[in-house]
């Protein structure tokens, strides 16, 4: 098919359809800044990963938050690209991190079914021995002692490395001292290296086994490797004074009193063992009969803290030594600072039941001092130095007991567990509301935005058809006769002229002859640049057709924004938000309910601990006035009271 004389006209129509319709999808699009290229052979774009590229990103950052102590967000992400099908039965790195999590906030059936599932499946063998050795601690934990070492004394975790290896040592140790078995517990222990601080506390587990199954010497010798560890911590410098108190400890009850003493004054005076070792070491020189070095420590001991047990029992154990010496005024006055110290420590143990008893104890407690603010909610919170009140001198022991910690850690777990889900209440309504004015917004903007869409689609579909019309109508070579095909804009203005002057009547030969001169002239000037011009015309057919096919292009992906839009305003998500509200409100009525419960189990713990000091208080304070008394009554007598053995004293 050849181009007719409209072709130009045609071309014309054409570019500036395109140009609208570029105008109208450039409103949609923004433009990208220029950016150097250096290497035209590397991609610029984003680059698409796999999915396995997807698993190791998401669980680097899941390890990430573990080691970070943002067990919470771990646990919320793996959960998440769980659902999202990211993490399914092929991952079994991030099911047992996910056990392990489960195991440590007190999970056990939800632990205990990802273990059976990891154990169906096949795997490494070091999988396999982590995946036993976590079920071991979970029985460990649950109390299932038995169950815990069949787990931990066979072949399933053979395959462990060295850290995990030491780790179930230990809890197998811990469960054979527990059984009696104190022999196979020094066999586990003592595989463990002295070098770190696993084998630290491994060597003074062997001690206690050895001591308690009766091996004096070995307990001991076991003791003088803990002692003699170089203090390259806090921890390991404790360890070692605790060592050195078992030791002496021992040496008293054994009756080596210089034993004893040797290894007492290897407690530091102002670590954590300090007043034990204090008391034990005032025992150890009136035991030998050598009262008057006994003194100086009773007297040191009384000018700390009343409420340590240590210190109550100086009170009386260092008129005891007066009374010794020979000083019964001395001693009446110090039986009577006694008393006077033992009444006021009652007074502060009253106080404190009275403390506990309030109902802004635990809150305030598991606030501990500020540190729940901005923090993970399952982050344990093990320190209460900051926490007040005349109640935590009395209860140090209880919240070092194994079963109190856990239960308090979970009390602050749903404590902020409650604030979270507050918080997420409070942002309910935020989201509600923007939801409601996005879909106002769709409702007003999406048929106008519809309309406009389809008015450029069929505008681009015309562009379309119009440039492949162009595009054949352009013949296969070029042709002489059809002139006007190969001519500029200028050069077909003229041809048309001459044809019009040429089909006039009237004309004389001579007008003709001219006319045919310059129709010559032109078509030899047509003819001249009808290849450039035909290879610039092709240029421009092609152009057009590329730009057609990139408007086609564009108005797709704007038809697929507006269908994602009128999707989101059809959504269930205003039901969703409102089903979830039920859910947070359902949640945190039973968070009040459970903290209630376990609060009250927490404060009947304490109140039982204050009763029992209380009552003891009330018997030393009686033993007080004992003394005093007979102290009195020897004096009116005139005669030197009566003493009693060193193996009675206290």
């Amino acid at each position: 098919m050849r181009a007719g004389t409209g072709t130009r006209q045609l071309t014309a129509g054409v570019l500036s359809a395109a140009l609208a319709v570029s105008a109208l999808a450039g409103s949609a699009f923004a433009s990208s800044p220029t950016r150097l290229v250096l290497f035209d052979d590397l991609p610029t774009g984003p680059q698409a990963m796999s999915e396995e590229q997807q698993r190791y990103l998401v669980f680097g950052e899941a390890i990430f938050d573990y080691y970070s102590d943002r067990q919470f967000s771990t646990l919320s992400g793996l959960r998440v690209n769980q659902t999202r099908g990211l993490f399914n039965g092929d991952t079994g790195y991030a099911e047992l991190l996910m056990g392990e999590l489960y195991v440590s906030y007190g999970l056990p059936a939800e632990a205990e079914q990802i273990f059976d599932r990891l154990l169906a499946r096949d795997m490494l063998a070091q999988t396999r021995a982590e995946t036993w050795l976590h079920k071991a601690s979970l029985h460990y934990r649950q109390g299932e002692h038995g169950t815990a070492r069949r787990v931990l004394e066979g072949k399933s975790v053979q395959a462990l490395p060295e850290a995990l290896a030491v780790r179930g040592q230990l809890m197998l140790a811990n469960i054979l001292i527990a059984q009696g078995d104190f022999a196979g517990a020094t066999r586990q222990l003592e595989q463990v290296a002295l070098t770190s601080v696993s084998g630290a506390y491994a060597r003074y587990n062997v001690a206690v086994a050895r001591l308690r199954s009766g091996d004096l010497r070995n307990g001991l010798r076991a003791l003088d490797d803990v002692i003699q560890l170089p203090p390259d911590s806090e921890e390991i410098r404790a360890l070692r004074d605790r060592a050195a108190l078992t030791k002496g400890l021992s040496q008293l009850r054994a009756g080596n009193f210089s034993g004893a003493r040797d290894a007492l004054i290897q407690v530091r005076a102002d670590g954590p063992f300090s007043n034990e070792a204090l008391m034990v070491l005032g025992l150890v020189n009136f035991e030998r009969g050598a009262p008057r070095a006994a003194l100086p420590l009773w007297m040191e001991l009384m000018t700390r803290h009343p409420a340590h047990e240590s210190v109550q029992e100086a009170m009386l154990l260092a008129p005891r030594a007066f009374e010794e010496l020979g000083a019964e005024p001395q001693a009446l006055a110090g039986y009577q600072q006694a008393a006077r110290n033992y009444r006021a420590a009652l007074h502060e143990v009253e106080r404190a039941i009275r403390n506990v008893d309030n109902a802004e104890w635990l809150p305030q407690l598991a606030d501990n001092g500020g540190q729940r603010r901005d923090v993970d909610p399952m982050a344990r919170l093990a320190r209460f130095d900051a926490a007040q009140g005349e109640e935590m001198p009395y209860l140090y022991a209880l919240f070092a007991s194994h079963g109190f910690s856990e239960r308090h850690h979970q009390y602050q777990q749903i404590t902020r567990l409650r604030e979270l889900l507050q918080r997420r209440q409070r942002e309910l309504p935020a989201l509600q509301d923007t939801l409601a004015q996005r879909q106002r917004q769709h409702a007003r903007v999406l048929p106008s935005a519809r309309a406009r869409l389809e008015a450029m689609q069929q505008q681009q579909t015309r562009l379309s058809e119009e440039a492949e019309m162009l595009n054949s109508a352009m013949s296969a070579q070029l042709d002489i006769r059809y002139a006007h095909d190969m001519a500029d804009l200028p050069q077909s203005i003229m041809w048309q002229r001459l044809q019009a002057l040429n089909s006039q009547p009237g004309l004389s030969p001579q007008q003709r002859r001219r006319l045919a001169r310059l129709r010559g002239l032109l078509l030899w000037d047509i003819a001249h640049g009808a290849e450039q011009r035909r290879i610039e015309l092709e240029k421009t057919a092609r152009a057009l057709r590329d730009e057609a096919r990139i408007q086609a292009l564009r108005a797709a992906a704007l038809e697929q924004l507006l269908n994602d839009a009128e999707a989101a305003g059809k959504t269930q998500l205003a039901t969703r938000l409102q089903a979830r509200e039920a859910d947070i409100a359902n949640l945190i009525n039973d968070a009040d309910d459970a903290l209630a419960e376990l609060g009250q189990q927490l404060k009947n713990e304490a109140l039982r601990v204050l009763a029992e000091r209380r009552a003891r208080l009330g018997e030393q304070l009686g033993e007080a006035h004992l003394a005093i008394a007979r102290l009195q009554d020897a004096a009116y007598s005139g005669t030197r009271p009566g003493t009693t053995t060193r193996g009675d004293q206290r």
